[in-house]
C-alpha cells in the first residue's frame, strides 16, 4: 500500500511525505513525519498504523490533540482515502 500525507496548512503547506508502513508524526527528529514548524505539535504526537486495507489514526497523548471529523481523537480511528485530519494546528490529508 502506497500512502501520501500532504500538509494542507501552515509553514509546510504543500509538502508531501510518502510511506507504506506504520509511522509516527511529531516534532521529534526520530519521527518518520517530522512536522517541527508547528509548536502546537508534540514531540511524538500521533501514529498512523497501516493494516491493509485500512489506515488507523491514533493520538499518542499529545497536549493539543489530534482531530478527525471535527472531534478530538480519543481512541483509534479508521481513516478514509482523501481524508483530512489535524495535528496541533496543522491540517494534513491522507491519500492512497
Amino acid at each position: 500500500m502506497k500512502i501520501t500525507l500532504e500538509v494542507m496548512s501552515g509553514a509546510m503547506d504543500g509538502q508531501e511525505f510518502r510511506f507504506g508502513k506504520s509511522i509516527t508524526i511529531g516534532r521529534d527528529k526520530t519521527c518518520e513525519i517530522p512536522l517541527n514548524l508547528d509548536k502546537y505539535i508534540s514531540r511524538k504526537h500521533a501514529r498512523l498504523v497501516v493494516n491493509e486495507p485500512e489506515v488507523v489514526l491514533e493520538d499518542l497523548g499529545s497536549t493539543n490533540g489530534t482531530f478527525l471529523r471535527d472531534e478530538r481523537v480519543t481512541q483509534r480511528e479508521t481513516l478514509r482515502n482523501n481524508e483530512l485530519f489535524r495535528v496541533g494546528r496543522t491540517w494534513v490529508k491522507l491519500v492512497w
